[in-house]
């Protein structure tokens, strides 16, 4: 135990000396670091519990869990690092709020773990600080008519703004960008648009694919891909373009951000929307949470959706809460784009084709949330058939029914 009382001795010494405090609590985390295998020593076990890879995911971990296991400070959990025991390779991490405007409640980890596999994960402290590479990325457009965009490396998506709406072109669909390397393609892609515009040079636009990739998804008055309506009388009624949009992670392994809509008549009532749409590194789809407020206390049909362009071909797989479309670009060069909606048993979505979309239907009060998952492919990128696509949004449904179990051991 003479590590222990050590350890006391100096925790005790920096309390009680003023002016050496903080290279005092920067020795105690190096020696912290260090400790021997022992009692306050522990490391993390994640497991996959089913017969399918997860090459990229995030798995969320409860922070004051992860503290009251490491006994590391608040102060001191801003520095954490995480590592592969089997690698030695750093885990890329983030401190994330799932409460907006509230300090950090959760740790972030991006994992990977083979179909029934696990791993054993070390935590340590960089008092540096070493930055992360980001792997996502996102940002109000206000050069392009208030856009918002975010992307990470394989899938980009856009959002259309207030300025926009101004011009008379209203759109509260979610547009999608294809890219075949992975990169961030956002401030290029807007970059490009700008030059071309001013040297009135159109094959410079990212409407051309110029081997990076390009915008050819159709989303005019659709809800694109993922975007929501009140479903009443046949019909899809859609409120305008978004008038707010606050960022709420940044990453460097999540990007997640608020968007709200102005009010607008549907179904006889008033109503309002609040989104929050989530991206994780390497997902092609957006976690989205929608929040509708309405009058009276009667149910509404709230649908989620994605277009369905001339010559797309939906599928609608039997007993499972899954949509999908195979659909046409813009430009019969650019392919075929695949886009998706998945969400899990508990939502209780009906699915169907109707008005040019494929819908998921949530039959809501006002004020209760749904959530769902939409998103897209390209088949010039790592989505070559409508079969690979399917296949994914399958087991993407499976992957989030039996989420990566976790348990603390001693080292």
């Amino acid at each position: 135990m003479a590590e222990h009382s050590e350890w006391h001795d100096l925790s005790s010494h920096c309390r009680s000396s003023q002016p050496g405090r903080s290279i005092c609590f920067w020795v105690l985390s190096i020696l912290f670091v260090a400790l021997p295998t022992g009692a306050w020593a522990q490391q993390l076990r994640l497991t996959n519990p089913i017969s399918i890879d997860r090459p990229e995911e995030v798995v969320e971990l409860p922070l004051d869990q992860v503290t009251r296991h490491l006994r590391f400070s608040a102060t001191q959990v801003q520095s954490l690092v995480a590592t592969d025991a089997a690698t030695k390779q750093r885990i890329p991490g983030q401190l994330y709020s799932s409460r907006p405007g509230a300090d950090p409640d959760t740790l972030l980890l991006l994992v990977k773990l083979p179909a029934k596999g696990a791993m054993n994960v070390l935590f340590s402290l960089d008092p540096a600080k070493t930055p992360q590479e980001s792997m996502v990325f996102g940002r109000a457009i206000p050069e392009r008519k208030d856009d918002f965009a975010w992307e990470n490396k394989v899938v980009a998506y856009r959002i259309y703004g207030p300025a926009l709406e101004a011009t008379g072109e209203i759109s509260s669909g979610i547009d999608v960008w294809s890219k075949r390397i992975p990169n961030f393609v956002v401030n290029s892609f807007y970059k490009q648009d700008h030059e071309a515009a001013v040297t009135h040079n159109p094959a410079l636009s990212y409407h051309n694919d110029n081997g990076v990739g390009l915008d050819s998804y159709d989303v005019g008055p659709s809800l694109g891909c993922g975007g929501t309506a009140v479903w009443a009388d046949g019909k899809l009624n859609v409120s305008k373009n978004y008038t707010f949009a606050k960022i709420l992670a940044a990453g460097p392994i999540r990007f997640e951000f608020e968007v709200s809509y102005a009010p607008w008549q549907a179904a006889g009532r008033l109503v309002t929307e609040t989104k929050r749409i989530t991206l994780d590194a390497g997902s092609h789809l957006n976690k989205i949470v929608s929040t509708f407020t309405f009058d009276g206390p009667a149910l509404l049909d709230l649908a989620a959706g994605i277009a369905i362009h001339e010559g797309g071909v939906p599928t609608l797989p039997t007993g499972r809460s899954i949509a999908a479309v195979w659909d046409t670009p813009q430009k019969l060069s650019a392919g075929r784009i695949a886009t998706g909606l998945v969400s899990l048993p508990a939502e209780q979505a009906t699915t169907t084709t109707a008005a040019n979309h494929a819908l998921m239907i949530f039959k809501r009060h006002s004020g209760e949330s749904f959530t769902y998952f939409a998103g897209s492919g390209w088949s010039k990128a790592d989505m070559p058939t409508q079969e690979d696509w399917n296949m994914y949004l399958v087991r993407l449904e499976e992957l989030q029914e039996h989420p990566v179990a976790s348990h603390w051991t001693k080292r």
